[in-house]
């Protein structure tokens, strides 16, 4: 599966990602963990099933991602995203919005070859705001009001792959790692997420199998 990532790295925005090759990690308890530190915040997201992601990408320069993904054990629905974009008064900064926990079952819809989001981030889900430096890598972060999201997957049949893998994707100051294994097929995506759209976005949709496997997002404070 091919995901747009990005790095900070002494103070520039570019893009990364680690991955190389593991077994699959089981579990089959809660969907969604949340564990707070004085410096950082940890969500642990257990996926069993169908799950349905996305590169956020527009005109503005946008550049981040998003993913939705069902616990069938569990039966509890999770998501996560994060995306930058340039602020349009400074050139030297950018604004990261950030979320993940758990969300309504009924909010996400998924079949094999399509899927659709519609949520308005409930008040217990936690949204971030921080505001990165790109020259000196500072940032400072804040939650900040719940965002909508209106997206509608569609399988396109252009391809699929079959993966397994250990992933590790860093978004300013969000951590992502996957420890996974997983069918993926490509989608075209259509919608907007917080407020923002493009009409040119391409997903995927993907299966575990029943396999059952953890996304682990930390955000530093």
């Amino acid at each position: 599966m091919s995901t747009m990532l990005i790095l900070t790295v002494a103070g520039t925005l570019s893009v990364g990602c680690s991955m190389e090759s593991t077994p699959a990690t089981g579990s089959s308890e809660q969907a969604v963990k949340k564990h707070s530190h004085p410096s950082s915040n940890v969500t642990r997201i257990i996926v069993n099933g169908l799950s349905a992601s996305v590169p956020l990408l527009d005109s503005a320069g946008t550049n981040g991602f998003l993913t939705v993904t069902r616990d069938q054990v569990a039966n509890t629905t999770g998501l996560d995203f994060g995306w930058a974009t340039p602020d349009a008064t400074n050139a030297d900064l950018m604004i990261l919005y950030q979320g993940a926990g758990q969300i309504p079952n009924s909010s996400f819809t998924q079949s094999a070859s399509s899927a659709q989001l519609s949520l308005t981030t409930p008040a217990d889900y936690g949204v971030y705001q921080c505001i990165i430096n790109t020259n000196t890598g500072d940032y400072t972060c804040a939650a900040t009001a719940p965002l909508v999201f209106d997206l509608t997957w569609l399988g396109n049949g252009f391809g699929s792959i079959h993966e397994q893998s250990r992933r590790v994707e860093k978004l300013g100051p969000v951590t992502t790692k996957v420890n996974a294994e997983y069918t993926t097929v490509t989608a075209a995506v259509d919608g907007t997420w917080g407020g923002r759209s493009d009409p040119n976005l391409t997903g995927t949709l993907t299966d575990s199998e029943s396999k059952t496997y953890i996304r682990e997002i930390t955000v530093a404070y």
